[in-house]
């Protein structure tokens, strides 16, 4: 979770001014190639970049006209205090660049980190959690009917809804080993527990998505989650008898895999909290070869949000991305 650089002044108007244009194109022409949204997160990290997002970079996706925005996580930097004031405030500053059309899903930053000796003052992660859900109810979303907007009993940060042909879900997988390691002012077990059941409601839930997109003959899923997951760590993966010092992302990885195998049809992981910024289809493989990963902008790069299209005639890119702000490309390895 590095901190990433200031935006560039002298770029601001020319990036405004594309947006801009791109805003004002005619609905039907924009809607008939293809679907847009913004992916954000790892930010803001410090008082400079949250300078950077009031001024510039907000304004921006309010004026170009996407139709959502998804934030992977981490509102706030590691050592910043996870206090109820500095944690609503940046929440409520997240839902305000897009009203009712912002979906989040939590960092390792936002709760499990807050424990940390470096965080002053110091809170339990579960505490921390808590308060987090109890603004996302506490906030809910207000959507037409046509988004077939849902959330998951009990992980209201779990959401599900659709846009044009394209099944969307957001799912609560942090770094931190997902929760798993530095457990330092909660009971250990205890804890372990709710991890373990937040793994469950999450295997369910991506289930539900891909069984939600079959049964409406969605063309693709996309999947939003904080933590990268790509990349076993040669542990044994997390369970029932091993709860620590093991794969805490084996599982998920595994159930994605056989999930887009079985789908057919394009499916994108989006996920941020590393470098670099970059879109493959290595961990897809020949296992699931529809099955793309998009590592979104955030951190070691500039305070910006990744622009996503969906092009379902285009078999073979069927998303094409872009940084926002300063145009440009995509890396097509990952590693």
């Amino acid at each position: 979770m590095r901190l990433f650089s200031g935006f560039k002044g002298s770029t601001v108007g020319l990036a405004l001014t594309a947006l801009l244009s791109l805003a004002t194109m005619p609905a039907t022409v924009a809607a008939a190639e293809e679907l847009r949204f913004l992916v954000f997160g790892d930010s803001p990290y410090t008082a400079e970049q949250n300078e950077i997002l009031k001024r510039t970079v907000a304004p921006a996706i309010r004026a170009a006209g996407y139709s959502f925005l998804i934030h992977l996580g981490d509102i706030k930097a590691s050592g910043e205090p996870c206090t109820d004031q500095l944690i609503g405030d940046r929440y409520r500053q997240l839902m305000g660049l897009l009203e009712d059309r912002v979906f989040y899903t939590p960092g390792d930053n936002d709760w499990t980190d807050c424990d940390r000796p470096k965080n002053d003052p110091r809170f339990p992660e579960v505490e921390r959690l808590d308060f987090l859900r109890g603004l996302i109810e506490a906030n809910p979303l207000k959507l037409s009917s046509d988004w077939r907007y849902a959330t998951q009993k009990g992980f209201p940060e779990n959401a599900r809804w659709t846009r044009g042909e394209v099944m969307f879900a957001t799912i609560h997988i942090v770094g931190t080993n997902n929760g798993r390691e530095q457990i330092l002012r909660d009971d250990i077990e205890s804890t372990l527990d709710l991890v373990g059941a937040r793994d469950a409601a999450n295997s369910a839930w991506l289930g539900a998505a891909f069984d939600a997109a079959d049964k409406a003959g969605s063309g693709a899923v996309v999947i939003a989650i904080q933590a990268d997951v790509t990349e076993g760590v040669g542990r044994p993966p997390c369970g029932a008898s091993v709860r620590i010092q093991c794969d805490a992302f084996a599982v998920f990885r595994d159930e994605l895999l056989r999930h887009a195998a079985s789908f057919r049809k394009p499916v994108m992981l989006i996920h941020g909290d590393t470098s670099p910024f970059c879109l493959d289809k290595k961990f897809g493989g020949s296992t699931a070869p529809a099955l793309w990963r998009l590592n979104a902008l955030g951190d070691y790069s500039e305070v910006d949000a990744t622009a996503i299209s969906v092009r379902l005639g285009d078999s073979d890119e069927p998303f094409g991305i872009a940084p926002m702000m300063t145009g440009g490309s995509v890396a097509r390895k990952c590693s």
